[in-house]
């Protein structure tokens, strides 16, 4: 590894100690490579008197330059990739635990299939996150349904969710009369009937009572959820705020509260007849999911037969927003 390496791997750790034992090097050798740098350069690169770790102003200049080196890099390779068609590459895909979960896997298969050649990694985090690393060069595609920033990011739309208010069924409110035509089983869900009009939809001042579990900041279905909730004039009770859409799931099946899912979600989760739902109306219960893409850089061959094969699941032509 060259001594740019070291400095930006003790700037992604914001450590010295979490550095090394990431790079399997000792500390010591760690500290005397990042300090021939900074002698080479003339000023330190590190303010090691703070925690965590912080840049000095060299510092901050040397990580953008090390970024557009290691951009102009991953272009060449990529190119050279291209050169040599797709028989051989790498394509790193991202998205949220939800939609890693959900929509990369059939993806994956599809491409595979295509392009057994092509390696493939795939990074679950947050949003925020996933398009930082979409930005740099480190992720080529990802896959989320949340707020972006469309000078800088292409999307192309291939799913649209339904929000569901999914409710413990030994709930008493749901024994209410003019709850009874509204409320869904499961089957009626795979069946399709939250989506063909046939079944109302409940306002959440109905539920103002009942203690919820939401997302938290930061994730698309809590700014869905709050919006909702302020359409309704609710100020919600919220008994916890969660991170994974999944783990609302299980704890509104074990009866802890009322939750909001998506219909992607309840086909495709473990049977229950522990939750009972209802339809929600307005725009914020339709969820858009898109892939994203870089705007400005460069898409590799391997980019774009992901896109094909991925949109080709779901009937869409590639398009771009």
């Amino acid at each position: 590894m060259s001594g740019m390496d070291y400095v930006y791997a003790v700037w992604q750790a914001r450590s010295f100690s979490a550095a090394a034992r990431r790079l399997f090097v000792s500390q010591p050798a760690l500290s005397a490579a990042i300090k021939r740098v900074e002698t080479e350069i003339g000023l330190p690169l590190f303010d090691r008197s703070r925690s965590p770790l912080q840049l000095t102003d060299a510092g901050k200049a040397y990580i953008e330059a090390a970024e557009r080196i290691y951009r102009i890099q991953r272009d060449l390779e990529r190119y050279c990739g291209d050169l040599a068609g797709l028989a051989s590459g790498t394509l790193q895909l991202g998205g949220t635990n939800f939609f890693a979960s959900c929509f990369l896997p059939p993806m994956i298969e599809a491409f595979s299939k295509k392009y057994p050649q092509i390696r493939l990694t795939v990074t679950e985090s947050d949003s925020a996150d996933l398009y930082h690393k979409l930005a740099n060069g480190e992720l080529d595609v990802i896959v989320d349904s949340g707020i972006y920033d469309a000078s800088l990011y292409d999307i192309l739309p291939f799913y649209t969710d339904q929000l569901l208010l999914a409710v413990p069924a030994g709930l008493a409110i749901n024994t209410r009369s003019e709850l009874q035509a509204c409320r869904l089983r499961r089957e009626d869900i795979l069946a399709g009937r939250h989506r063909d009009g046939t079944v109302q939809p409940v306002s959440l001042a109905a539920f103002a009572e009942e203690p919820f579990l939401l997302l938290g900041k930061g994730n698309d279905m809590h700014r869905r959820a709050r919006g909702l909730f302020q359409a309704a004039k609710v100020t919600p009770q919220v008994r916890l705020y969660l991170n994974q859409l999944m783990t609302a799931f299980h704890m509104a099946r074990q009866g802890l509260g009322p939750t909001f899912l998506t219909d992607t979600l309840v086909r495709l989760a473990a049977p229950t007849e522990a939750l009972v739902y209802y339809r929600l109306s307005g725009e914020l219960a339709t969820r858009q999911t898109f892939l994203a893409v870089k705007k400005c850089g460069y898409r590799t061959k391997a980019m774009e037969g992901f896109l094909a094969c991925s949109l080709a699941l779901y009937g869409r032509p590639e398009i771009s927003a």
